[in-house]
């Protein structure tokens, strides 16, 4: 049977073994043409401009994995090596050996690609990336032109590649699919491979640093014992800030970000359990108002906030203020917050039209953003003397005390 087939996986070797990651990264070229097209690209800005072969390259490649033969017909063969680092130049000829390929692309319009993946920049040897005479008994091989040097590409430009594919919503969802379990196919068994294995290598490309982002929040989660969700958020159940999210913000800094009071049972546990010298003077954080609008479980509207926090903290601590109020009470009150600028004019506007809509009742839940930042200059310190995750776990601790919770418990 045909190895490079999703319903055929080898049961051998073991999962971490390169001849695993090839077939894994075959497999999901094999279905995403539009990437086969991708690669082809990367491969051929290598290439002098009078190498490139000129043709219709839109039909899917043949694409296969430890074989011998190359069945298609062939006017262009490229050795390529897969790894880690990129190395010196490497000369490639025709050979006698009986060779048992990586991987093999062809494409419809005469170029091939044989693929050597090797983990290690250090275990290569010139003989595997030579193409056999043999792989073309059909074929009359003084008509094929063979590219004299391997092309070398390191797995971690490749899987930036991957990374942007798939966020790029420029194909269909289930190929995008496929290379997204590719992705974390090679975070699991591979990781030194990956282009965002620490925020230094990230540089500043938005995906490698989202990418980065979503594995600290994952590694947070299995250090403190919380589920993550979402890419962004350790979620607490139960608790009065049930999520912490982490990301990366544009102007290249880390954000854990707690939003207690998120809901009216919420609202009512923080107020009544808050130490409010404590929360209101956090060193280190940001506390912000978010009074928001919502039905059931609904978030409707977010109100903007111009009274200064002790003052909004201390008008929503009188729980009458808040909770489930019906529409005819709701429409003079808000007309009076809006006079007095707990909420704007166009907060205003916005409720008046959700009065329109015939609901019956909304909920005000008068909760907080409380956030942190670090510059990612301060973040690779701390990842490179492994001591990130412990820092923000440190941190947390912080405003969570202020109402009486831990991280996890």
């Amino acid at each position: 049977m045909d190895r490079v087939n999703l319903f055929n996986p080898f049961s051998s070797p073991p999962v971490q073994h390169e001849n695993r990651l090839t077939w894994a990264f075959l497999i999901a070229l094999k279905y995403a043409p539009s990437f086969q097209n991708f690669f082809r690209g990367i491969v051929e800005a290598k290439l002098p401009m009078g190498d490139r072969v000129h043709g219709n390259f839109w039909d899917p490649a043949r694409i296969s994995t430890q074989t011998k033969g190359i069945e298609s017909p062939t006017s262009c063969l490229v050795s390529i090596l897969l790894t880690d680092e990129t190395t010196g130049h490497i000369s490639v000829e025709w050979s006698d050996r009986d060779p048992v390929y990586d991987g093999v692309i062809e494409y419809p319009d005469g170029l091939t690609l044989i693929v050597e993946n090797k983990l290690s920049h250090g275990n290569v040897w010139k003989e595997q990336l030579c193409p056999s005479r043999s792989s073309f008994s059909s074929e009359d091989i003084s008509d094929i032109f063979l590219h004299g040097s391997a092309i070398c590409l390191e797995w971690s430009d490749i899987l930036e590649e991957v990374l942007k594919y798939t966020d790029s919503g420029m194909d269909s969802f289930a190929n995008r699919e496929i290379f997204r379990d590719f992705l974390s196919f090679v975070e699991e068994t591979h990781p030194d491979l990956t282009p965002y294995r620490t925020f230094r290598l990230c540089g500043d490309r938005k995906q490698a640093l989202d990418r980065r982002a979503r594995l600290l929040v994952d590694k947070l989660g299995s250090q403190v014992n919380l589920e993550s969700r979402e890419g962004w958020y350790l979620f607490r159940p139960n608790k009065i800030a049930e999520r912490a999210g982490i990301w990366v913000e544009p102007k290249l800094t880390l954000k854990v970000n707690l939003w207690p009071a998120n809901t009216v049972t919420q609202a009512r546990r923080f107020y009544n359990e808050v130490n409010r010298t404590g929360f209101l003077g956090l060193e280190g954080w940001e506390v912000e108002s978010n009074l928001h609008f919502s039905f059931v479980s609904r978030q409707l509207i977010s109100a903007k906030q111009t009274w200064p926090t002790d003052r909004y903290f201390d008008y929503f601590s009188n729980e009458e203020q808040y909770g489930q109020k019906n529409i005819a009470t709701l429409v003079p009150l808000v007309k009076q917050w809006e006079n007095e600028g707990i909420i704007a004019s166009d907060d205003l506007d916005k409720l008046n039209a959700l009065f329109d809509k015939n609901y019956l009742t909304l909920n005000v839940i008068p909760g907080f953003s409380v956030s942190r930042k670090w510059n990612l200059d301060t973040v690779i310190d701390l990842e490179e003397r492994r001591e990130l995750e412990n820092h923000i776990i440190d941190a947390l601790k912080v405003p969570l005390a202020s109402w009486g919770e831990t991280l996890s418990d």
